[in-house]
């Protein structure tokens, strides 16, 4: 029988409406959960794996030396692709000349992931090689042919292999980002290799594996090879290992994503309680007349138990269906607009979502529930009497837990998700304190004003308690709304800003002293625009206020107590490349000390990134060697640099003083539009030595990035904009019952229904304008966080966000509390007195 009223009680509730905010409110928490779990996962993979273009791989496995037949076997049994690539520099011989190269032997099916581009002429139009090269045959870089003279079709000599130049090289998908150390580079068959007689013991060599396969197979591969790698012998990495701009841009990406499942978790667990709340409360009446007909309280609880899960299934399966069809239609879209085809979704969004609004139904709804099963008959005959309050702590622990729970459950990171539940609850009880203090003001100003004002401040302070809870609702719906439009409109355009369309594509390098006046006027004959010139010399630190630097100091010895930083200091390991200008350089930013103007003394200024690395502060002297010329200099600045901006950019910068007796060769970058690329041979052509590094295939990938993760933001902004509508419905219709009260003694009173429409629309102005200022401020300090420790973009304020959040606030809240108040205030008294008698 319980099961049968418990039916039926859904079934009547249902065609009353009145579930219709705890159903809407799951359904959109599963919908959101789900769309967003699937989209992410998705345009996620989508990304890496058109970023897995620039490996050639999905991973490599680089090693000093051979690998063992037995992991390629492996890889071929766990139906993974595999190429090998060997790469090394050597001297390279043709015309009667010689040049330093890259020689990188490639097996069949290289590259795994991306594509080899080649040409006919050096910066010709270029076509996807089908296949690698051929026996005998070697592609070249269009670099090598300036500096050595060299045609299609010319003899090349390699160790002791010579082989026939059949194309031009111009674009390897895994040619990496290096505007010091690359050389051109040479590509030959694999099975040319010994046959050159260059990889002897001791060869400085990189052996890489290349591997491409599912995600899953890939994870089962790693897992056993991994125990077997050696840490000073093997590397093994992702697209999304390093710090090239590429895998920085990634992990911003990654961030994107996690920030927007989060807001969607955090909309749909306060949608969720919200309504859970409100359900159980109309639902008083029932439990006391049941128990006044003699229903058992284990019957009773049989059966509202039975409800909501009846209720919450059938939400569940509504949202599921709505969320997959929602992402289905957007990851189309976005496919059109980019024209790409994003991977298929995994099952574990869908058990993701089904998880997350079960979690979220029974939860949310055990304190409520427990209230609601404790209402005594008595409520029969008083209603002032509700449920016990015993099991507040209950209830505050379940949803604290709950929500913590999502959080980790969705990022991942246990430390994330403690700081931002830390950070959450800081912010409620500082929000409640807040909305106190603006209830207690507005009151006193409100004493001053008409009727209507006194009427709704009144009811403003009579319900203090409430409207406090009310608030802090309204505040985190409407600034999760303004940090989402902030991070569609502020964040990305600071991000796409980083790479306008005239974004440097292509670099010089080793540009001799004597031809940089020649080149800059060949740039302004051919109207195009260059970045400043940069002397570079290499040289190496030695020491850090007179200590020694070591090559690599480990994590434990710098964390150990035994090691002072007196006796052992951490350097580079390698040669840095050293430049010196008198002006700070574009897209850097002095965050200690200051530049040196026209001070003639030596000085030097670090990259903010190498200080904290190095533990160097302002003061410090540093000691470099350039040449076996040994000299001291002292640290006056620390920058901040922007290295996503694809401009030359360095670790240490001089004064002119120090080093412009040292002879330097020079770098730089330019754009040239993609339609005037036939022109760089004729412009390079009387500058043999100069190299040429394009940058076009980063930047287009980098821009592709930028792409889809505006669109998914915009896609979560429609998300979080029905959630965030949701949650202010369901907060304003949880006040409805206790204004219906004050409305039939009002009434009674003789006030004008006038005058009731006014002070219902103040009141509720009031709480959205009071809630978008509280919103405004706590999304400013949301923003600053995450543009500085998140994005790192430098941290700006948004003035218009002051505007926009406190009369959005008290457009959107009044409205609707208006629209739901109209009905009460449209009955006449007696039909409000029988409705509560």
């Amino acid at each position: 029988m319980w099961a049968s009223i418990s039916w039926r009680l859904l079934k009547q509730e249902l065609r009353r409406g009145e579930l219709t905010i705890m159903a809407a409110a799951i359904v959109l928490s599963v919908t959101a959960v789900l769309s967003l779990a699937l989209f992410t996962e998705r345009l996620q993979g989508g990304l890496t794996a058109r970023s897995a273009e620039f490996l050639a791989a999905d991973r490599v496995l680089s090693s000093r030396r051979d690998v063992p037949q037995e992991w390629l076997d492996k890889a071929q049994a766990s139906e993974l692709q595999t190429a090998q690539r060997v790469v090394f520099n050597s001297m390279a011989f043709a015309n009667e000349q010689l040049a330093l190269v890259d020689v990188k032997a490639v097996s069949a099916g290289y590259p795994l992931r991306g594509e080899l581009l080649i040409a006919d002429q050096p910066y010709g139009d270029e076509r996807v090689a089908q296949g690698i090269p051929a026996a005998g045959e070697a592609w070249v870089a269009a670099a090598l042919f300036q500096e050595l003279g060299l045609q299609v079709g010319d003899t090349i000599e390699v160790g002791d292999s010579r082989f026939e130049i059949t194309r031009v090289l111009t674009y390897e998908p895994d040619v990496g980002f290096s505007v010091f150390t690359d050389s051109p580079n040479v590509l030959i068959n694999y099975s040319e290799l010994q046959g050159t007689g260059l990889i002897q013991p001791g060869s400085r060599v990189r052996y890489n594996i290349l591997y491409a396969g599912a995600s899953d197979d890939l994870a089962d591969y790693e897992a056993w090879l991994t125990p077997q790698l050696n840490e000073d012998t093997h590397n093994w990495r992702s697209v999304e290992d390093g710090d090239s701009p590429l895998a920085r841009s990634l992990q911003r990406a990654e961030r994107f994503m996690l920030l927007a499942s989060l807001l969607g978790v955090v909309l749909a667990a306060t949608a969720v309680a919200v309504a859970a709340q409100r359900y159980c409360q109309r639902n008083y009446d029932v439990v006391a007349i049941l128990k006044t007909l003699g229903a058992e309280r284990r019957k009773i609880q049989k059966i509202f138990i039975l409800h909501l899960l009846l209720l919450t299934s059938l939400s569940i399966g509504i949202g599921l269906l709505l969320g997959w069809l929602l992402q289905a239609v957007v990851i189309a879209w976005v496919g059109n607009h980019l024209g790409v085809t994003l991977p298929a979704g995994s099952l574990r969004g869908v058990g993701l979502a089904a998880g997350t609004g079960l979690l979220c139904a029974v939860m949310f709804t055990l304190y409520p529930l427990l209230r609601l099963i404790d209402v005594p008959p008595l409520r029969v005959l008083n209603r002032q009497l509700g449920g016990a309050e015993r099991w507040r702590w209950l209830h505050w622990l379940a949803s604290g837990g709950t929500i913590y729970a999502l959080l980790w459950l969705y990022s991942g990171q246990g430390l994330l998700a403690t700081a931002l539940f830390v950070g959450g609850a800081v912010a409620a009880a500082v929000l409640l304190l807040i909305s106190r203090v603006f209830i207690k003001a507005s009151r006193q100003a409100g004493m001053q004003a008409g009727s209507a004002w006194r009427l709704a401040m009144a009811g403003l302070q009579r319900r203090a308690q409430a409207n406090s809870v009310q608030m802090l609702s309204f505040s985190t719906a409407i600034m999760l709304l303004l940090l989402v439009l902030a991070l569609r409109y502020d964040l990305l355009e600071d991000w796409q800003r980083q790479l306008p369309d005239d974004a440097p594509n292509y670099f010089l390098v080793n540009v001799a002293q004597s031809d940089v006046p020649a080149l800059q006027q060949r740039f302004a004959e051919r109207d195009i625009e260059a970045n400043d010139m940069y002397p570079v010399v290499p040289g190496r630190m030695t020491a850090v206020n007179a200590v020694p630097v070591v090559d690599e100091v480990t994590k434990e010895e710098r964390e150990s107590e035994q090691a002072p930083q007196s006796e052992q200091r951490e350097g580079f390991g390698r040669e840095l490349s050293l430049t010196w200008r008198d002006t700070l350089p574009p897209n850097n930013t002095i965050s200690a000390g200051q530049w040196w103007g026209e001070d003639p003394k030596p000085q030097v200024s670090i990259e903010s990134g190498v200080a904290e690395r190095l533990r160097l502060t302002v003061g410090d002297e540093l000691t470099f060697n350039i040449g076996g010329e040994v000299f001291t200099v002292p640290v006056t600045s620390i920058r901040e640099v922007n290295w996503s901006s694809m401009q030359p950019n360095f670790f240490m910068i001089f004064n002119t003083a120090t080093l412009s007796e040292f002879p330097a060769t020079y770098i730089s970058s330019f754009n040239l539009p993609q339609e005037r690329k036939s022109e760089l041979y004729e412009l390079f052509r009387p500058f043999p030595q100069v190299s040429l590094i394009d940058l076009d295939a980063i930047i287009d990938q980098l821009r592709e990035v930028i792409a889809q993760v505006s669109l998914a933001i915009l896609f979560v902004l429609v998300l979080v904009i029905l959630a965030g509508i949701l949650v202010l419905l369901a907060q304003v219709q949880a006040s409805l019952e206790e204004r219906e009260k004050e409305l039939v003694i009002l009434r009674t009173l003789g006030a004008p229904a006038k005058l009731l429409r006014r002070s219902v629309t103040y009141e509720f102005v009031i709480l959205g304008a009071i809630s978008g200022v509280i919103a405004t401020l706590a999304m400013e300090l949301s923003l600053w966080i995450l543009q500085t420790q998140v994005f790192e973009l430098e941290a700006t304020l948004h003035w218009r966000f002051w505007l926009v959040g406190p009369l959005a606030g008290a457009l959107v809240v009044g409205s609707m509390g208006r629209l739901a108040c109209t009905r009460l205030i449209r009955r006449n008294t007696a039909q409000l007195i029988r409705r509560l008698a």
